[in-house]
């Protein structure tokens, strides 16, 4: 048993080692190999019983995709369940750890905003509706789109209208594409949604309509995978996200006007909408 008089002053805070390690859901034995240390160690510095070197912190911080001074304060959870959609038979589990660590950095990018906010005081206002799940998506887009006076016309400029609203936006390149968007609502980051910088210019727009309905349904943490074509199999809170961001990005009565009036409705239901929107600037 030790006492605490044994207790070392631990540089770290072992709850951020914690919470860190179990975002990117690495076992302390994980952990040790990379930093040659045993798995007793990290135990220690979880309970604060002992501290890492400066070269194994430095280790640390980029094994979980963190800043230093993460470890040395206390800081905003991240969210706690994330859901992997999009990939049948994937989970979140799956996932290799380059790609989770873009979940961490995702978190740090958030963390480092809010503080420079802070810092400067001046918070951000968050000016977006929820709404039921039972709400019909049509209705959420119109209702957006009215929110941010878009008319009836394609919607090229999204981000800059959402991040106008309070929501936190971020691109990080996404290895092997293993999803295209992250979206979450934090008591304390607000709304925050993370696109892969790896996929072309109309897919991360759809992505980002995509995400943004997730956070106005209140799905929770949304972790997607886009598929290009809608044939894909979807569940149903991904199928009313893509009709969201369908009548967001490009309403029916917009594309008729540019398609012209003889378009009908039946060629509009024909048309791929992810495939076109991959290869647009829309």
């Amino acid at each position: 048993m030790i006492n605490n008089s044994e207790l070392k002053e631990s540089v770290i805070i072992g709850a951020q080692l914690q919470k860190a390690r179990r975002l990117l859901q690495l076992t302390p034995e994980e952990v040790s190999l990379e930093l040659n240390a045993t798995r007793q160690d990290i135990l220690d510095w979880e309970k604060e019983r002992a501290q890492p070197t400066l070269k194994q912190l430095e280790k640390l911080a980029e094994l979980c995709g963190r800043e230093i001074d993460y470890f040395l304060k206390e800081t905003p959870a991240p969210p706690e369940k994330i859901e992997f959609r999009g990939k049948p038979g994937q989970s979140l589990k799956e996932l290799t750890k380059e790609a989770k660590i873009m979940l961490a950095r995702f978190d740090e990018l958030c963390r480092i905003a809010l503080e420079f906010e802070n810092l400067l005081n001046k918070k951000r206002e968050v000016n977006l509706p929820r709404f039921e799940e039972s709400v019909h998506p049509k209705t959420i887009a119109q209702t957006l789109r009215r929110k941010l006076d878009a008319g009836d016309k394609p919607l090229p400029n999204l981000r800059e209208r959402l991040e106008g609203e309070g929501v936190r936006i971020f691109e990080l390149p996404v290895p092997e594409d293993a999803f295209s968007g992250f979206s979450f609502w934090h008591a304390e980051y607000g709304p925050c949604i993370l696109l892969n910088a790896r996929e072309p210019k109309g897919r991360r727009n759809f992505t980002l309509a995509h995400e943004l309905a997730h956070l106005l349904y209140g799905h929770g943490s949304s972790l997607c995978y886009i598929p290009l074509k809608f044939g894909e199999h979807l569940g149903d809170l991904e199928y009313k996200a893509n009709q969201v961001a369908i009548e967001l990005l490009l309403p029916e009565l917009g594309v008729v006007k540019i398609l012209g009036e003889g378009v009908s409705q039946e060629r509009l239901r024909k048309i791929n909408w992810p495939t076109w929107l991959t290869t647009s600037g829309v």
